[in-house]
C-alpha cells in the first residue's frame, strides 16, 4: 500500500498566509520541508483522502492526473479537509470526460459531509450519473474498490460527524488517524478487540501533531500524545515491531521546523512527514 502524503499541515498552512509569528518566518527562511500544505493525501493513486483547498496545487506540484481518482474519501467537513466547490470542477465546462477515465467516481464520507456535498452542489450531481456518494457508518467496514474501509470515530469536533479510519489491502492495515485528540474510549476498544471484533494489527500508523511540544488537547494531538497512543497500540497487540508510526498535520503554533520535530521524536520511531512524502506500507 502506497501512501502518499501531498499535505502535512493544519487548518491554516505553515507558513500560514497571514501570519508574522517566528515558527511561520522562519519556515519561510528556511523552505524545504519546513513549507507545509494542508494535510491530504492519496492511498495507491486512485484513493483520495480528502479534498481540500490545496488540490490543484497538489496536482501541479507532484504531476498529479485526478481525472484518474476513482474514489475520495472524507474524514470530516472541516474546510482544509472539505472544500466542496472543487467539486464543481468534475463537471462540464470545467471537466470533460473522455473513455480513458474510471467509469464510475464514488465520494464517501461521514453523514455530515454527505449532507453538505448535497446542499453544495446537490443540483449540479443530479446530471452526473457517473458520481455516487455513499454515507459512511462508524465501524461498519466497506469495501471500497479493492480497499476494506473501517470508519472509527474521531475525537474531533462535536458538531459534525469525524472519522479516522482503517484502510486495508493486500494484507497490509494503516490506521489513517489525524484530526483527533487522543482516541475515544469506543474506538480503543474496537482497535484492541473488545467490541467483538479481533485486535487491529496494524502496519502503519498515522497520526496529527498539530500542537507539536506544547500542551493541549482539544481537537488535536501533541507530541506526548502521540507517544502515549503508540504505547498504547503496542501494549494492545495492534503494533508489530515493523508497524510504522507517521507524524503529519502539523501547526505553526507548535513552533518546531522540521529537524527540531524529528530531533523531539528521538529515537521513537516516528518518521515526521513533510509535504510529498511517500510511504510503503
Amino acid at each position: 500500500m502506497k501512501l502518499h502524503l501531498l499535505g502535512t499541515a493544519g487548518y491554516e498552512g505553515w507558513p500560514a498566509v497571514f501570519c508574522g509569528c517566528a515558527a511561520c518566518r522562519r519556515a519561510r527562511q528556511a523552505g524545504g520541508k519546513n513549507l507545509r500544505t494542508r494535510s491530504n493525501a492519496l492511498i495507491d493513486d486512485v484513493y483520495k483522502i480528502d479534498l481540500g483547498p490545496d488540490t490543484f496545487h497538489h496536482a501541479l506540484t507532484y504531476g498529479l492526473d485526478l481525472s484518474k481518482l476513482e474514489h475520495i474519501i472524507y474524514t470530516h467537513g472541516h474546510p482544509d479537509h472539505f472544500y466542496p466547490a472543487e467539486l464543481t470542477n468534475l463537471f462540464p465546462p470545467f471537466a470533460q470526460r473522455t473513455s480513458e477515465q474510471p467509469a464510475e467516481l464514488h465520494i464517501w464520507g461521514p453523514d455530515t459531509v454527505m449532507q453538505g456535498i448535497e446542499r453544495e452542489i446537490g443540483v449540479s450531481l443530479k446530471d452526473q450519473p457517473w458520481v455516487h456518494l455513499h454515507t459512511l457508518q462508524p465501524f461498519q467496514t466497506t469495501q471500497v474498490g479493492d480497499v476494506l474501509v473501517t470508519p472509527l470515530p474521531a475525537n474531533h469536533d462535536p458538531n459534525q460527524t469525524c472519522f479516522i479510519y482503517i484502510f486495508e489491502r493486500g494484507g497490509r492495515r494503516l490506521l489513517y488517524g489525524h484530526d483527533s485528540a487522543y482516541f475515544p474510549d469506543e474506538t480503543w476498544h474496537y482497535l484492541e478487540g473488545r467490541r467483538g471484533a479481533t485486535v487491529q494489527k496494524l502496519d502503519g500508523v498515522l497520526l496529527g501533531c498539530a500542537f507539536g511540544p506544547n500542551p493541549g488537547e482539544r481537537l488535536h494531538m501533541n507530541i506526548d500524545t502521540c507517544l502515549a497512543v503508540q504505547r498504547r497500540l503496542r501494549e494492545a497487540g495492534c503494533a508489530h515491531d515493523e508497524t510504522r508510526f507517521i507524524a503529519t498535520h502539523f501547526s505553526h503554533t507548535g513552533g518546531l521546523l522540521h529537524d527540531e520535530l524529528e530531533a523531539a521524536f528521538g529515537d521513537s520511531g516516528f518518521i515526521v512527514a513533510y509535504d510529498g512524502l511517500v510511504v510503503e506500507i
